[in-house]
């Protein structure tokens, strides 16, 4: 298999093979949140999608990404098991795809599993069996009562947080428990104290938290962004933040948007969903076996990640010919001219490339987010910068990106 691809100008780009799968194995979720983008935004071809994947399309899943390992030598692959709720799929279908796959895939190929999940149905005997399994977890929550009930509802309206913090209570009481939890996912609501959201995560007792900016484009612009204005509110919400997790210089919590930004403004090559644009190295296999590029791009339009493949017909290595998949694949090649010649670019990727699409203009665009993603960048380089001694300033030749972005 060729490693590298040829871009509109013939040259050469490479690409990163595909060593980590998103498995939505379930359709349906127990939840409604108000911004989910595979149920609420624009996209709505879940209805078409069988509610649990089948036994047929498991086996041919974890056979076709062993193929894409032995082509590309890899030693390792991840399943994250992903939905609507993932749980809803009951427990007998996690034991029978982690021993497939462990069957399968072993001893060339080291399998490691995790799941994403609302939270809502873990009880002790899910945590024994994800624990018994060797799957680790995270589970999504935006904070306190007041603000995670705000969007993350169930069918009937009611809120979810108080089953979610019975989850996390359940965790706590176990070491074996616990050492599997990966963290929180958090989709950021400007309209909450950001002080009072990090420190209410910080007395859950939790090692980790991502958070996330809500999905949205030009057509659909996210809560509280003119996308014609200069306001910045998402970099206002978030900046607070960073200051007093900076201040704390606590190694045992990670703030995962801040270290990735961290991280790259000193050259890492580690980007994650909301900033970087390092090429990405994962695929989504859908219930129906269907292999699709990133579930987000659903906020776009209807239909958008139904690009004609499955694991029942076709290889892994094929999502790699369909032009929306090289906003991923290629991510670095794939920006509007505008952000290439950005100060910022090597940092913040252009954003998330669903966030750059537009009706008129498709991905030709800045992100929505583009400003608060300059002002938060600025923000955390001169605040990390100024811890630097001099002599490491100089030599590692670090200016500060205000002056950058002032003279560009």
């Amino acid at each position: 298999m060729k490693s590298v691809i040829e871009n509109k100008r013939g040259a050469e780009i490479k690409r990163r093979p595909i060593t980590s799968y998103v498995l939505k194995i379930a359709s349906r979720c127990n939840l409604n949140c108000k911004y989910c983008y595979v149920y609420n935004l624009t996209d709505k071809t879940y209805l078409n999608q069988p509610a649990v994947m089948s036994d047929e399309v498991v086996t041919s899943t974890i056979q076709k990404a062993r193929n894409h390992c032995v082509a590309n030598d890899l030693t390792t692959v991840e399943f994250i098991f992903h939905g609507g709720e993932p749980l809803l799929v009951g427990k007998d279908f996690l034991r029978n795809f982690t021993e497939q796959a462990r069957k399968i895939l072993l001893p060339q190929i080291r399998p490691s599993f995790s799941i994403q999940t609302n939270g809502t149905l873990l009880t002790t005997e899910w945590l024994q069996l994800l624990n018994e399994l060797n799957i680790s977890y995270g589970i999504s929550l935006d904070g306190t009562p007041e603000v995670n009930d705000a969007n993350r509802v169930d069918h009937q309206g009611k809120g979810s947080y108080h089953r979610v913090k019975a989850a996390l209570d359940l965790i706590k009481s176990d070491p074996q428990f616990e050492q599997r939890m990966n963290g929180i996912l958090s989709v950021i609501n400007i309209h909450s104290d950001p002080i009072e959201i990090y420190r209410h995560f910080r007395s859950l007792g939790l090692r980790a938290i991502d958070l996330r900016l809500p999905d949205a484009t030009h057509d659909i612009p996210p809560p509280g962004v003119d996308v014609n204005g200069t306001n910045t509110p998402y970099a206002d919400w978030l900046i607070p933040i960073f200051d007093e997790w900076f201040a704390e210089a606590d190694t045992e919590f990670n703030v995962r948007l801040f270290q990735y930004i961290i991280g790259l403004i000193f050259g890492s090559q580690k980007s994650t969903v909301d900033v970087g644009a390092i090429s990405s190295n994962f695929a989504v296999i859908e219930t129906d076996g269907g292999i699709e590029p990133s579930g987000a791009l659903k906020a776009c339009y209807e239909g958008i990640t139904k690009v004609g493949l499955n694991v029942l017909s076709n290889e892994v290595e094929e999502i790699f010919d369909i032009p929306v998949v090289a906003l991923f694949s290629t991510a670095e090649n794939e920006l509007p001219d505008t952000c290439k010649k950005c100060p910022i670019v090597s940092v913040c990727g252009g954003g998330k490339p669903p966030h750059r699409y537009s009706s008129a203009n498709g991905f030709n665009n800045p992100s929505v987010y583009c400003r608060d993603l300059m002002k938060l960048i600025v923000h955390i380089q001169e605040k990390v910068v100024a811890e630097l001694p001099e002599e490491v300033k100089s030599k590692m030749n670090l200016a500060p990106l205000k002056e950058l972005v002032v003279a560009d």
